[in-house]
């Protein structure tokens, strides 16, 4: 008899779970004039607007899929043209041409590998080198920069 009752107790709490209320109306958003409407691409004023400018970029998680050239416009950043920034202001040096740059995979360290060009030694080169390592900084901010030597 016990196992009856509880049956029939939780038969009857399902079924009236089950029944939510007697309106048949559903909410509708475009009668709805109590708060402004935010997913409409309207004006306050309920009209289409012709001025709502370029949806482009909209999504900052959206994959970028224009090119990875030189000439791409896009804000991402590539490191392949990190790299020629990097090797454009090396070989620009009178003291030093480019051999390897390379970034870490975390994207946050370059290391710029020269070699000398002429022959200069000690203070000289050290002054060169840390003029090297400004511009390279003052380019490319947003990496610690090492710079070898070969």
């Amino acid at each position: 008899m016990k196992k009856w009752m509880v049956v029939l107790v939780l038969s009857v709490l399902m079924l009236a779970a089950c029944q939510k209320g007697n309106d048949n109306t559903a909410y509708n958003l475009r009668n709805d004039v109590s708060n402004p409407n935010y997913m409409s691409n309207r004006n306050s004023d309920n009209r289409p607007d012709g001025k709502m400018g370029t949806m482009s970029d909209q999504n900052p998680n959206f994959l970028n899929l224009r090119g990875t050239s030189l000439n791409d416009q896009s804000n991402r950043n590539n490191f392949g043209r990190d790299i020629d920034i990097a090797r454009d202001i090396v070989n620009r040096t009178d003291n030093f041409s480019s051999d390897s740059i390379w970034i870490n995979n975390a994207g946050d360290r370059m290391t710029v590998t020269v070699n000398q060009r002429g022959t200069i030694n000690g203070k000289e080169r050290d002054k060169a080198i840390d003029r090297l390592h400004k511009k390279l900084e003052t380019a490319l901010p947003r990496y610690a920069i090492e710079i070898r030597e070969k």
